[in-house]
Formats: C-alpha cells, structure tokens, sequence
C-alpha cells in the first residue's frame, strides 16, 4: 500500500478496503475521516456572488475585492477568533480558507452572501461556465455569468415552477417543509429585528437531508431571501405567499394553514 491513499466511502466494498487497509497499514499511521468538501460547482457559485458584492458594495467606505469580501464572509460563517498581528495595529482573523470547507457548510457560506446581498440590494448572477480556481489565493479577474434562473421574481411573484425532470420527489418534499416553516416565521409585525432572529433561528433549525441537489437548496436560499425582504418590507406578504408556493411546487393553501 501506498504511504497515502483516499478512498470516498459509498459502498459496503469501500467500507471493506478502509477495514483491510487498517489491518495492514504500520503502528503510527494517522488515520483521518472527513466529509466531502466543496463542490467545483459550490465554489464557481461562490466567487461569481463575491464578485458581484465586491462591484456592488461599499464597506465601511471603501471598496473590497473578491478574495477580502471571501475572508468576511468566511469569518463570519465560522464566527473567527481575531488575534493581533505580527505589525503592530493589525488584527488577523484565523481560519479563513474555504477550501477545507464541506458541501453543506458551503451551501450555508452562498446563503450567508445571498442574505448579505439582499439586505444590501445586490443584483446577482448566477455563473455557469466559470471554472474553480486552483486555490483559495487567486479568484478569477474575470467570471462569465448568466441571469439567474432562481432570481426573486418581480410584482406577483409568478417564479417558475420547479421541474420534475430538475427536482426529486425529495427534493420537493424538503422544498415544501421549507416554505411551511419559513413562511411561520414571516408573521405580520412591528418588531422587524425580532421577526429577522426568529427567521434566522428557524433557518438554522432546518435539516439538510443527504441527496439534496444544488438547484433545491439554491431555491430554498430564495425562498429565505423573499421571507427576509417581505419583513424588511421589501415586497407584500401576498407577492410573497405566491412567490414561495411557486419556489417550492406547493399551492397556496398550503403555506395559509
């Protein structure tokens, strides 16, 4: 055997391999487990978005590129520990590579930015043909993007209907139980901030199935935005009602009970 060898754990024969390697490998061999990270389509996802908040926004007075709006973002999803640097009057934040970042973390990194940038009015793309960078030192100059497919619909809220051939019949089912909750915690209110915690808790609250696709957890990230907007008083609760019944493939009076 090999001093290094990986293995991605799919079948009761892989689970197998890992047992026999184990049996052989010398005393002192460190053994790690780790979950999948990243997808090559979650981080083309990625920099196209820090793209566009860096063109976008303007923070504390001055603008950031991608690879800084990247560290923010970063520290804020892993609530970073910040220590002094090595010159004096500079702080550096630790942890912030994304490459070590698994899919469902990753999945909560592109909500986090979806969030940031509707609170802020940033109009985002969604990239289809940008290739991952090699690392996390250099994102792209440049990032081919299209309009977005799961966009927040204008006036009536009349987004497409999810696909059978895009969307399992999990996928629309954990599509529905995300509307119902979600919508639960959009309630009329004066308390805006206080309605903003409670979606916020209710969207951490929500579990990730294994076998999910991209494109339901991309519209379960709309579906929170809309949510999020309609407290901020950005649309009407009804616009919002359809909006998301259409998100999620479920008719209105299933949202209303």
């Amino acid at each position: 055997m090999n001093t290094r060898a990986t293995v991605t754990i799919k079948t009761n024969d892989d689970r197998a391999q890992v047992a026999r390697w184990a049996q052989n490998v010398d005393p002192g061999t460190v053994v790690t487990f780790r979950k999948k990270s990243r997808s090559s389509e979650q981080s083309a996802k990625m920099w196209a978005m820090l793209n566009e908040v860096s063109d976008q926004v303007e923070w504390y007075g001055q603008k950031l590129d991608a690879e800084d709006w990247k560290d923010v973002f970063t520290a804020s999803l892993r609530h970073a520990r910040v220590v002094p640097g090595i010159d004096k009057g500079t702080f550096v934040p630790l942890g912030m590579h994304t490459s070590t970042l698994t899919i469902d973390e990753m999945s909560n990194l592109i909500e986090l930015i979806y969030a940031f940038g509707a609170e802020r009015s940033v109009v985002f793309k969604e990239s289809l043909h940008n290739a991952e960078p090699a690392d996390d030192t250099a994102p792209p100059s440049s990032v081919a993007s299209a309009d977005a497919s799961i966009a927040p619909a204008e006036g009536d809220g009349s987004a497409p209907l999810p696909s059978p051939s895009t969307l399992s019949a999990s996928d629309l089912t954990w599509l529905a139980v995300v509307a119902r909750m979600l919508w639960a915690a959009t309630p009329k209110t004066n308390d805006t901030e206080e309605a903003l915690r409670v979606l916020n808790v209710q969207r951490l609250a929500i579990d990730k199935p294994e076998g999910l696709s991209e494109f339901a957890r991309d519209k379960a990230g709309s579906i929170y935005i809309r949510c999020k907007e309609c407290l901020l008083g950005t649309h009407s609760r009804g616009d919002t009602l359809r909006y998301i019944a259409n998100m999620a493939g479920v008719d209105v009076s299933e949202l209303e009970g």
